[in-house]
């Protein structure tokens, strides 16, 4: 893909993700690029050096021969694809770096209001307190002034009446001060217990505070270090590009419409690996559970495979399995078992089937007689257009264009960072979602693979659990999302983003 040819300057903001794993970084040594973590953006350089770009000797040379042409021209593309990786890498840095930012307001919000409790927490206390010294303090007044002595009792004990009476009165009063004095000592406690607790808290919410400025600074110096390395990118391309178109003997306009349909090339072939390599998992664990499965109904009629038995986690049987995971692995094992290659039916077992009530039984069986084989597991809700997650889509849609705003919040106020908008689309039609996307893909309900994602599921980039980009699918190979401060929110094609650490499971609420 051309990432700064003309047009395409917002498309390639969408890399949003990180090029780690089993994507291989760019091949060139001399295209090698100083990329820091998320923490410690705020200080290092986010940069993509320039490659070495053919001098016009280099090009006239290469031009001498058909072979040397070809060669050149091989190794000029080879240039512009090193560069469109590294590049991919700065995007998904920067991205990342916005969403750190993003998740150190959450935690200072959160610190804040846990400091606010606690400051109100104390000054309650501080209340009680008081009033449990002055009680004290008249107490204490009364017993100096009559000798010791609380004037009502010193009136018990000198006045005439009914002695038992008396008695009881002056155990009163008794119990009475003691508590006074309990109480006194119970509220100073508690004060001096939550005033601390309530510093702590100011502590803690401070620190956050420092911590927000520090990566609100990271991020931006990620987004400026992008700006300037898609400016860099763009002059080197130009070059190059008019390199190629001379030694081919084209136009400039033509080697550019080439090279991008190179990165085309590139771009759907990851996206088919990537989805293909959630697939073939997906299949994997699915007909792993029908064994469990068939394991289990073979169980229950008394012929055990002795292997499978031994597993030491509980059986499962599909229909018990599929609704109610939240796991990624887990719902994907549910959701992928229809699409299992070369898998039976999911109403039939693996293995034997276990003996039903109706034919005359083969082998003792107990009554009653074993239940059927369960039935296919149900298939879980999903989006499909015109339903409520389509109308999230519209609402997600319905911003496309406005501003990318990471900082103080990016909750719609002054904008959207990219899990603000999927929290404010889907709030539209009264679905609470987290606030961050690690969150919100964590708590989805339902988890798919990839290859099964429908319009309104949610996409997400980066590692578990500490994903750092989401995006709402649109259906077709797109998406709409919130990317960075040069883009805004935008639909972008799915494509350009895959081979950077997609996440080959999808969230769906």
């Amino acid at each position: 893909m051309s990432l700064i040819g003309p047009g395409r300057t917002a498309a390639v903001l969408c890399t949003a993700v990180v090029l780690f794993g089993t994507l291989a970084a760019p091949a060139r040594a001399d295209l090698a690029f100083a990329v820091a973590p998320a923490a410690g953006l705020g200080a290092a350089a986010l940069t993509v050096p320039t490659a070495e770009i053919p001098s016009p000797e280099d090009i006239a040379a290469a031009k001498s021969s058909e072979s040397a042409t070809a060669a050149k021209v091989t190794d000029i593309d080879g240039l512009l694809a090193d560069a469109a990786a590294a590049q991919e890498v700065t995007f998904a840095r920067t991205l990342e770096a916005n969403n750190a930012y993003s998740n150190a307001l959450v935690e200072l919000d959160a610190r804040s209001a846990a400091a606010a409790v606690a400051t109100a927490r104390a000054a309650a206390a501080d209340k009680e307190q008081l009033k449990s010294r002055k009680a004290v303090g008249q107490l204490a007044g009364d017993l100096y002034r009559n000798g010791g002595l609380n004037p009502e009792l010193s009136g018990l004990v000198t006045g005439s009446g009914d002695v038992l009476a008396k008695a009881a009165t002056l155990q009163a009063l008794t119990a009475g001060r003691s508590r006074a004095f309990t109480a006194a000592e119970t509220t100073a406690a508690a004060a001096e217990s939550l005033t601390a607790a309530a510093a702590d808290a100011r502590r803690a919410a401070d620190d956050a505070a420092k911590t927000a400025e520090t990566l609100k600074a990271g991020a931006d110096h990620a987004n400026a270090a992008q700006l300037k390395a898609v400016a860099d990118a763009k002059a080197q391309r130009t070059v190059l590009v008019g390199q190629l178109a001379s030694l081919r003997n084209t136009t400039a306009a033509l080697e550019s419409a080439r090279v991008d349909g190179l990165e085309r090339q590139r771009q759907q072939a990851r996206l088919a690996a990537v989805t293909a390599a959630a697939e073939r998992a997906a299949a994997a664990q699915a007909a792993a559970d029908k064994a469990v499965a068939a394991n289990a109904a073979a169980a229950g009629n008394g012929s055990a495979v002795p292997a499978e038995q031994s597993a030491p986690a509980p059986v499962r049987t599909p229909a018990q399995a599929a609704p109610s995971q939240n796991t990624p692995a887990q719902n994907t094992r549910s959701q992928a078992a229809p699409a299992a290659p070369a898998a039976p039916s999911p109403a039939a077992p693996a293995r034997p089937a276990p003996v039903r009530p109706a034919p005359a039984p083969v082998q003792p069986a107990p009554a009653p007689a074993p239940a059927p084989a369960p039935a296919p597991a149900p298939v879980q809700p999903a989006p499909s257009p015109g339903g409520s997650n389509q109308a999230a889509i519209s609402v997600a849609m319905g911003k496309v264009g406005s501003p990318y705003f990471y900082q103080y919040g990016g909750t719609g106020v002054y904008g959207f960072d990219c899990s603000g908008l999927v929290q404010n689309a889907f709030a539209a039609i009264g679905k609470q979602l987290p606030r961050t996307a690690a969150e919100q893909f964590a708590q989805a309900p339902v988890h798919v693979p990839l290859s099964q994602a429908q319009p309104g599921d949610l996409l997400v980039w980066g590692s578990a659990p500490g994903f750092y980009h989401v995006a709402i699918y649109l259906g077709g190979g797109k998406v709409v999302q919130a990317l960075n401060p040069s883009a805004g929110i935008t639909v972008t094609d799915l494509s350009m983003m895959a081979g950077m650490q997609l996440h080959p499971v999808a969230a769906r609420y």
